[in-house]
């Protein structure tokens, strides 16, 4: 399945959570985000989608750029908010969209899978997540300033950067993956390896304390 089809089913599962997401759920505080509730995740993949489509990117991907989504849409139905990614990921150029790292593509499938474990839903398509590890994990090697390591979970070994040390991670790459973007507080890092410095000293959005 090419990167750009693999968008595009993310689009339609997320819009479609959308629209049966209940006020209660709505609510909800998302794991992964713990700032917003699962509403304003919707709404900001909804402004996000937007901002990419009509060229409303500076700043972006600061904190203040992500809350411009939720505040406008503060009062939007859930269902609305699905409605909108929808119609504005249609409008992404797929050379967009299918370009190694796209910001569109990793904020979306990153953000789904945030989705799905604040609502306890089974995760995403395998290669929804899969195509990501790669590329985030090329990316990161070529921070100027990051330790190179290896790492060796229980699938797979994988480098980032020019390493000088060696990581056991007690799990599979999808966890692997939620740590690389910042998706795991430094206390579930710990029970997964020993090498908790390493992988906060280069994930994505820093350390989530706790």
């Amino acid at each position: 399945m090419s990167l750009e089809e693999i968008y595009a089913d993310a689009v339609t599962r997320v819009a479609t959570l959308a629209a049966t997401v209940t006020p209660a759920q709505a609510g909800r505080v998302v794991p992964a985000t713990p700032e917003w509730t699962v509403h304003d995740l919707l709404a900001h993949l909804a402004g996000a989608v937007h901002d990419f489509v009509t060229g409303e990117t500076d700043g972006a991907p600061s904190r203040a750029w992500t809350n411009r989504h939720v505040v406008d849409r503060r009062r939007t139905p859930t269902a609305d908010l699905g409605a909108e990614l929808r119609e504005y990921a249609g409008l992404l150029p797929a050379s967009v969209v299918g370009a190694p790292g796209a910001p569109p593509r990793w904020d979306l499938l990153v953000h789904e899978q945030d989705l799905r474990e604040a609502l306890d839903l089974e995760r995403a398509p395998e290669d929804t997540w899969r195509t990501l590890l790669p590329e985030v994990v090329e990316r990161l090697g070529r921070r100027p300033a990051a330790i190179g390591f290896d790492v060796t979970t229980t699938e797979s070994t994988w480098t980032i950067g020019v390493p000088t040390t060696a990581l056991t991670f007690a799990a599979e790459d999808y966890e692997l993956l939620r740590v690389l973007f910042s998706r795991r507080t430094t206390f579930e890092i710990a029970a997964l390896t020993d090498g908790v410095g390493a992988l906060e000293g280069v994930a994505v959005f820093g350390p989530r304390p706790g």
